[in-house]
């Protein structure tokens, strides 16, 4: 006989398995844990702008050294390729995407890429939109909804 697990264990000893979780007790408590970050951060965001503000009004001297840097606002680091991806996303399409749809490929093709993105979305469309100003996408409406394809696949169709 081979070696048993634990669940396997207890339920031929007629024991409980204290290792079962709620799964509806678990998604609530990291749903309000999930909240509950969200509006730590906002907050220590929020104390930060402020010390950082106040030292620029009123000079280095409001604060230690150490707090001012901790506060001072990163420098952007734009990761670079949302618009090859765009490019290369739309090249594979069949058929014109939304942006949504455009989202989600980003995604796939490279999860990185829109992390530092507030707004995923409106990052792909401003992209979007540069290209357009270029001429290599063409803005098409489908369903009541913009649809974007490259402007050399759209003279071929």
């Amino acid at each position: 006989m081979g070696v048993l697990s634990i669940p396997d264990y207890l339920s031929q000893i007629g024991a409980p398995n204290p290792l079962q979780f709620d799964e509806e007790y678990v998604r609530q408590e990291m749903k309000a844990l999930t909240t509950e970050l969200k509006t730590v951060e906002a907050e220590i965001a929020a104390l930060q702008a402020m010390i950082h503000g106040l030292s620029v009004i009123y000079g280095p001297g409001i604060a230690d050294e150490g707090v001012l840097q901790s506060v001072r606002p990163k420098p952007r680091t734009n990761r670079r390729g949302l618009t090859p991806a765009c490019r290369t996303i739309l090249k594979r399409a069949a058929r014109p995407y939304a942006v949504s749809e455009i989202c989600a490929q980003v995604n796939e093709l490279n999860p990185e890429l829109l992390l530092g993105h507030r707004k995923p979305m409106a990052s792909v469309m401003s992209v979007l939109r540069s290209m357009e100003r270029r001429r290599q996408v063409v803005r098409g409406r489908e369903s009541g909804r913009s649809v974007w394809q490259l402007a050399e696949l759209a003279c071929v169709q």
